[in-house]
């Protein structure tokens, strides 16, 4: 099965130039053979010149990478996962993760964040709850916070 996932990604690209003009394809770093053949099929089919590129993956504290097949992924559509629990997916961030994570996935200055590193314990759940609420911001907009907030509250206040 995983050498026909390789045939069909490179179909895929291929189709995707033909209908689309699509001339990218961006993926991480594991998927580097896999677009590579989707280039080189494109380029023996159509004669079209197209391009792949990676990025290296992002893993957890704990060697993991953050995506699908390691049950790390999330929806970014709210229909497919509510923002509550979009937020709840960073504030459950191990905490060997969150100081790194709030360098790649917000924009909060670093002396900000530098502060943040600073917190050990049970305090370093603030430093959760900012990127939580960071991610959240900027994908569902700052109107969601509030009602997150209270239901968070509401939830594990007592």
């Amino acid at each position: 099965l995983e050498f026909n996932y390789m045939i069909l990604q490179a179909y895929d690209f291929l189709e995707l130039n033909r209908r689309y003009k699509c001339t990218l394809q961006l993926g991480g770093s594991d998927q580097w053979g896999n677009m590579v053949n989707g280039v080189e099929l494109t380029r023996r089919c159509d004669g079209q010149e197209v391009f792949a590129m990676t990025a290296p993956l992002i893993t957890t504290s704990d060697g993991k990478k953050m995506g699908k097949s390691e049950g790390g992924a999330i929806w970014l559509n709210q229909d497919m996962l509510a923002p509550y629990d979009y937020w709840q997916f960073w504030r459950n961030t191990q905490d060997d993760d969150v100081i790194r994570f709030l360098k790649l996935f917000t924009e909060v200055p670093l002396d900000e964040i530098e502060k943040l590193a600073q917190l050990k314990g049970v305090e370093i759940n603030a430093a959760k709850k900012v990127l939580a609420d960071e991610t959240t911001r900027m994908l569902h907009g700052p109107e969601v916070l509030p009602s997150i907030h209270e239901t968070a509250e509401a939830l594990f206040s007592s």
